[in-house]
Order: structure tokens, then C-alpha cells, then sequence
């Protein structure tokens, strides 16, 4: 009996010694626009839904091995929800790109009435092993309240990983949503005669 107390006591100790490697978080950041904008005080735009596949519906990172096959990492995490944090990225490259500060994200109060509302789908935003990162997205532009659709388009791109790791791919993921935002934003523009 005091063998086996002792081997459940060694037990016991060394798996108070293994230790699990701590998880590390990242975040989407906002760019500066690449498209000059004139101030637009009046203008209000509202960024939602954002809608992802289902593979990207998750908290860990997603990487592509294959056309076919993907990779969750497990202690490689997002720092909120992916739909979130694309939603307030795009919100800040739209304010930048289209000179206002009235961009507001899904779901918006009752009194805010956005004149342009931009919902997304993202059908793919994920690395390849030959260091790019792709996205495919589908962006809609309505008004009247989702009413009116005032242009419906799909954007496929994609960008080098400079560097290594992780944060190297996040801040590609970045300039991505940049480069979006820039597309949307000059969609919105042939709407808006510059006043």
C-alpha cells in the first residue's frame, strides 16, 4: 500500500511539472487609406453584417497547407472574434478613406440611419505555404435601410507575408482588409459627387 502511494505521489508531481506553452494573441489593425479623401461630415456609413466561412469561425488561426487542407493552431489565437475585428478595421479604413468620422458597425442603434450600408462575406482569409496570405470576399452596397442595393462585387486578392510567424501574417491580413476598404471606399465615391 505505501508503493502505491508513493507511485501515485510521484504521479502527481510530475504532472505538476508539465506545463502547457501559453497561448499568444493577435489583432487586426487599421491602415492608412491609399485614396486621398475629401471630408464628408454628412456622410454616415455602416459596416455589417460581416458573415465568415465556417472554417474561419473560430478563435485559433487558420492556415492553409494545401488547396485542400488547413491548419488550426492551437495557442495561435485571435484577440476577440474575427467577424468583430474585421467589422471595426474595415469601420476605421472607411472613416480614413472617406473622410468622415460617422462609420458604425453591425448592428447599429435605431437612430443612426447609415446612407451607405456595407455588408460582407468572407469566403476565404487565410496564408498559403508560399508566404501569401488570399482573401475572397463579397461586398454589397445598400441604402433605404438594406432596401436598395446600389452595387454588389467580389474581390479576390492577395500579399506577400514580410517576415516570419504569426504577427507577419496578421499584419498582411491587415493591409488586405486596407486594400478592401480602398475598393469599397472608391465604390462608395461614384455615388457621392465630391461637394
Amino acid at each position: 500500500m505505501k508503493n502505491i502511494r508513493l507511485v501515485l505521489l510521484a504521479i502527481t508531481l510530475l504532472a505538476g511539472c508539465t506545463t502547457t506553452p501559453p497561448s499568444r494573441f493577435y489583432v487586426l489593425t487599421p491602415q492608412a487609406s491609399s485614396a486621398g479623401a475629401s471630408a464628408h461630415s454628412d456622410l454616415v456609413v455602416g459596416i455589417g453584417p460581416v458573415r465568415l466561412v465556417a472554417y474561419l469561425e473560430r478563435p485559433q488561426i487558420v492556415a492553409r497547407d494545401s488547396a485542400n487542407q488547413l491548419r488550426v493552431e492551437e495557442f495561435d489565437r485571435w484577440g476577440g472574434t474575427l467577424e468583430t475585428s474585421i467589422a471595426w478595421v474595415m469601420a476605421e479604413n472607411l472613416s480614413r478613406a472617406l473622410g468622415t468620422d460617422a462609420v458604425v458597425t453591425f448592428p447599429w442603434e435605431r437612430a443612426v440611419i447609415p446612407k451607405y450600408q456595407v455588408a460582407i462575406d468572407i469566403r476565404r482569409f487565410d496564408p498559403t505555404p508560399d508566404n501569401q496570405v488570399w482573401l475572397n470576399a463579397q461586398w454589397r452596397i445598400l441604402g433605404d435601410e438594406g432596401r436598395t442595393l446600389f452595387a454588389i462585387e467580389k474581390s479576390e486578392m492577395n500579399e506577400p507575408v514580410q517576415g516570419s510567424g504569426y504577427a507577419a501574417q496578421v499584419a498582411a491580413q491587415s493591409r488586405l482588409l486596407a486594400r478592401l476598404s480602398d475598393e469599397i471606399a472608391t465604390r462608395i465615391g461614384q455615388f457621392r459627387p465630391n461637394k
